[in-house]
């Protein structure tokens, strides 16, 4: 690589990666406050906050790769046009397009990771940050249970233990009004409550108790006695309220692409744009790295105000590609235009105006960065 790109691009990627690293830091932030009361609950471990941690990054750098080397780059040319190394160049003979070759292959490469992290990895990272944090839930509820105190988080049911011990209960009430027409009660000396697989379950086990229900409508009332009893719970709101993430499972390209052909085999047009919708979104996403790169060379070496207009253009461009990409997405989900070309509308549109700047910039040569 001459060394006029690997200086250019050092410039670009050390902005890049502390772009990158802040931007991080702060949606992790944001998320890990938002599920506080999840991953700070009585049932979890340093383990649980750092594995989910982990399984969010993927997702939160498809939202951070674009802007972060928008700035990066932005930033990267602009250092070299405040110290006039722009006009230097082109004293040289070469023309401020020379420079638009380093960040555009940036650019691609980055462009290329986006897709894999959106088509690939962030949906397999968020099914495993799903999975943990259900089970995080699931522990959380087993070990609010407090001796003495009746807990009622669960939908339709009351526990109540007299003795709490290492998880397991003694002297318990169960009270299930999950079917309002026959309410059940139960009763036993001893219990425990276990996850139940991934999904909003969990297992209640009982031992050496009896079972009363009533049927009010029938006039009926019936009385079991049992040694063992195994009874699944549904947590319903009690697992959605707590973990909103856990709600979260996006799709893969594949995936997506497979519900449209099975919307449009049933005949149902809407849903189809919608799923094609969301497929062009994540792809249109990744490739928005592309008018960034181009766009960094005349908004980095045209400025004179200093480090405050890099980050004022790229937060101007970035404001700019969300409302033509949700412009894109309403055509699209409507009908108007194919999904691929609405969603494909921002990046085309601004790689056109990138054009045009690095056309007007060469003919007006190095005197335009002075």
């Amino acid at each position: 690589m001459p060394l006029l790109d690997r200086y250019l691009a050092k410039e670009i990627l050390l902005p890049f990666a502390a772009g990158v690293l802040f931007l991080t830091q702060i949606l992790l932030a944001t998320q890990l406050l938002s599920q506080a009361p999840v991953l700070f609950g009585s049932g979890v471990s340093l383990g649980d906050v750092g594995m989910v941690v982990v399984y969010l990054l993927p997702h939160f750098l498809g939202y951070v790769l674009p802007i972060a080397f928008l700035l990066g780059a932005v930033l990267g040319v602009g250092r070299l046009a405040e110290d006039r190394e722009v006009v230097a160049l082109g004293a040289a003979g070469l023309s401020p397009a020379r420079l638009v070759r380093v960040p555009l292959l940036l650019g691609v490469v980055l462009a290329a990771a986006s897709l894999w992290l959106a088509g690939d990895l962030e949906p397999r990272s968020l099914a495993a940050a799903r999975e943990r944090l259900v089970e995080v839930v699931k522990r959380n509820i087993r070990n609010d249970v407090r001796p003495g105190t009746f807990y009622d988080q669960i939908p339709g049911t009351t526990l109540y233990a007299e003795r709490v011990h290492g998880g397991r209960w003694e002297n318990v009430l169960i009270s299930d009004r999950s079917d309002p027409a026959a309410p059940v009660l139960a009763l036993a000396r001893e219990g425990r409550l276990e996850p139940v697989g991934d999904g909003a379950e969990m297992e209640l086990a009982l031992q050496g108790g009896e079972l009363h229900r009533a049927t009010p409508e029938q006039d009926e009332y019936v009385l079991a006695t049992f040694e063992r009893a195994e009874v699944v719970l549904a947590l319903g709101t009690a697992l959605s309220d707590r973990g909103g993430l856990a709600r979260t499972s996006p799709d893969s390209f594949a995936d997506l692409a497979r519900r449209a052909a099975e919307h449009r085999a049933r005949g149902e047009e809407r849903d189809a744009l919608r799923a094609e919708a969301s497929l062009h979104r994540k792809i249109a996403s990744a490739l928005a790295l592309i008018p960034f790169a181009l766009l960094a060379v005349p908004l980095g070496a045209a400025r004179r105000a200093g480090r405050a207009f890099g980050v004022g253009a790229t937060i101007g461009v970035v404001i700019v590609h969300y409302l033509l990409l949700r412009s894109g997405q309403v055509m699209g989900q409507k009908g108007t235009l194919p999904p691929w070309l609405a969603l494909e509308l921002p990046t085309l549109i601004l790689s056109a105006a990138a054009l045009l700047l690095i056309a007007l910039q060469v003919r007006r040569g190095a005197g335009a960065v002075r």
